[in-house]
This record gives C-alpha cells, sequence and structure tokens, in this order.
C-alpha cells in the first residue's frame, strides 16, 4: 500500500487486520503488497498463528497442573477449541482463560470424543483458583490482636470479609490427589469419582497460595463469611446445623475463627480499623 491513510482508513485498516487474526476474515489480503517472495496469505498467517500460540503458552501456564496431566496432545485439542471461541478482551493475558474451567464442564470432553473425564475441569478450576489468589490484591490479615483490641459486642456483629484471594471450590473427584502427585512428579493415581463433593478452600498465606478440604459445616460457615455475614451468623448457622449440640458451638465456632486467623484466610476491613 502507498501513500497516507486518514484515520478512519487507518481504523478501517485495523479493523480487516483483526478480523483475519480472530476470524481468518479474508478482506486483509487485499491490504497485503506482493514482491517479497512471501504470498499475503503466508505473511498475515503469521499474525493469525502467532496469536494462537500465545494464548495456548498462557493457558498451558496459567493451568500447568491441568497441562502436566492431559499432555501436550489433549490439551491442545481442549485449548485451541476454546481460543477460537474466546478471543482475549483483556490487555493483561493474566485473565485470560477464566472461563476455560466452566467450558470444560459437562459433557464437553465427550462431545470432542475424548470420553468422559470430570476430574480435568476440576484441575483446571483448581489451577485457576491457586493463580488467582497469587495474583489477588494484597489486604491486611485480619489476626487474634485486632479482634483483641476491640470490644466482644464489636467484633463478633460486624462483617467478616474473606481475602481477596480466597475461593470455595467443590469436586466430586479425587482432583486434590491427582493434583498433589502432578506437582510433586509423583505416579498419578486413576481419576475416581467420590462418594460425596469435597469442598476445597484456595486462600493465600503470604506470598504462597494454599488449599486445603473443608468438612460439610466449615464450608457452610465459610460460605456466610463469603457472603459478608458476622461471626455471629456464623454461630447462629451452626446452632440450626446442630440443633441437638447447641451447647458446643461456641467452641466448634471459636475453633474455626482461630483456624481463619491462623491461615490468614481472613482480611482486617476498613469498618474493623475505624472501629478500633
Amino acid at each position: 500500500m502507498t501513500g497516507k491513510l486518514g484515520t478512519s482508513s487507518l481504523h478501517a485498516l485495523q479493523d480487516r487486520f483483526q478480523a483475519h487474526v480472530l476470524q481468518s476474515d479474508a478482506a486483509a489480503l487485499n491490504d497485503i503488497c506482493d514482491g517479497t517472495g512471501w504470498q499475503p496469505s503466508h505473511r498475515l498467517g503469521v499474525y493469525h498463528h502467532a496469536y494462537r500460540a500465545r494464548l495456548l503458552e498462557t493457558m498451558r501456564d496459567t493451568f500447568s497442573h491441568t497441562w502436566r496431566y492431559l499432555g501436550d496432545e489433549w490439551f491442545d485439542q481442549l485449548a485451541l477449541p476454546y481460543i477460537e471461541q474466546h478471543p482475549s478482551r483483556l490487555s493483561n493475558l493474566r485473565w485470560y482463560g477464566e472461563t476455560w474451567p466452566s467450558w470444560l464442564a459437562g459433557d464437553r470432553l465427550a462431545t470432542l470424543n475424548l470420553g468422559n473425564h470430570p476430574e480435568v475441569a476440576e484441575l483446571a478450576q483448581l489451577d485457576w483458583a491457586l493463580r488467582r489468589s497469587f495474583d489477588a490484591a494484597d489486604s491486611p490479615a485480619l489476626t487474634a490482636a485486632h479482634l483483641s483490641a476491640l470490644l466482644p459486642d464489636q467484633w463478633v456483629h460486624a462483617a467478616l470479609l474473606p481475602q481477596a484471594g480466597a475461593a470455595l471450590l467443590s469436586v466430586a473427584c479425587n482432583t486434590l490427589a491427582l493434583w498433589h502427585a502432578l506437582d510433586q512428579d509423583e505416579e498419578v493415581p486413576p481419576a475416581e469419582q467420590l462418594a460425596q463433593a469435597l469442598s476445597v478452600l484456595v486462600w493465600r498465606q503470604g506470598e504462597q497460595p494454599h488449599f486445603r478440604s473443608l468438612a460439610d459445616e466449615e464450608a457452610q460457615a465459610l460460605t456466610q463469611v463469603m457472603l459478608g455475614h458476622s461471626f455471629a451468623d456464623v454461630c447462629d448457622l451452626l446452632a440450626r446445623l446442630r440443633p441437638d449440640a447447641v451447647e458446643q458451638v461456641p467452641a466448634m465456632a471459636g475453633a474455626m475463627l482461630r483456624r481463619w486467623l491462623s491461615d490468614g484466610v481472613l482480611a482486617c476491613s476498613a469498618s474493623m480499623v475505624a472501629s478500633q
């Protein structure tokens, strides 16, 4: 192409180029000059391929344990169709792939003739939650010292605040065992369906993401916390769950709170700082 481009012409050129990179639209081929020894389709093809290769590389990094579990061929068979259907819409590639775990769920693998493997979506979900936790915004952790500086009525009824990187997941397979084996380069056990779905807490302590399984009562209590409820609300919930052992609820709730404080699961909210 020769001559000067006006602003509107430049935007149109950019739109055609993007349409070719994302959707293989042929209109951009007419914008490419001949004479370099490469056909226009080959020259644009470099960008078409590089875009997908960069997103695939990003997904392999973000979902590293899922990648190890599947291997290159299976991972690419699942990642590349997702890339075609979900172009990157953010300037930071760190957030690309957020919806891949849910995209993998259900009968996705079966429709791609890869069989029924629900553990794959769960591994991807765990990978994403851990990476999200690692990159979450920093905030001061709530400690026992913060609470002891307040009157009991102040902190008991104040809304508890989870750390920005905290998340509650549910797995129906032995996904945690698979993840640990992959992480430690050990022999990966066969995937198995659990007798009952398991709740998993993901959070960051300092700079290190962690996860652990939860008993059903703690999972329900933490769900209350994730919804912005108070310690008093947690106690009320436990009392409803344990009507035959109401007298044990304060000790049970206190033990949960001590564990959350020790692990750094909770953030020190502005309201608690103001009260203090």
